[in-house]
């Protein structure tokens, strides 16, 4: 990882950290994640079905129904969500298309990091319908 980009995504670990430990926080992260997803669909494109299940990962952990999830996977999860919610990252979303490429870069790092209990969880999910 560039030197910069490292430290932006240590100071987001940091602030996963904080919202891991306030689910309340975190609910109002994911809602304003699925509003930004919902809003840059062209651009979101074709990381939105594993961003969609990221989210609903994180929603399931929140409300207590999902809790076979490590605690390391909830943190990369957060880093992901908060990287492509801030419109200020390492490169500024208003900056065109490079501006989220990196996101797109960030949380596909963070998908293939924690693939395995994304995998047990949309398992999970298809066992609960």
């Amino acid at each position: 990882m560039k030197r910069g980009l490292r430290k932006f995504v240590r100071a987001a670990g940091k602030t996963a950290r904080v919202y891991a430990e306030d689910k309340k926080k975190t609910e109002h992260l994911l809602d304003e994640a699925a509003r930004k997803a919902r809003r840059e669909k062209g651009l979101v494109g074709e990381f939105a079905k594993d961003l969609g299940a990221l989210l609903r990962l994180l929603r399931a952990w929140v409300k207590g129904q999902y809790k076979v999830v490590p605690w390391k996977t909830i943190v990369y999860a957060l880093v992901a969500v908060i990287y492509f919610v801030d419109p200020f990252d390492l490169v500024p979303d208003f900056v065109p298309l490079m501006g989220y490429l990196d996101d797109a870069g960030v949380i596909g790092f963070v998908l293939r990091s924690i693939s395995k209990d994304l995998k047990l969880f949309q398992e999970w999910e298809a066992e609960a319908r």
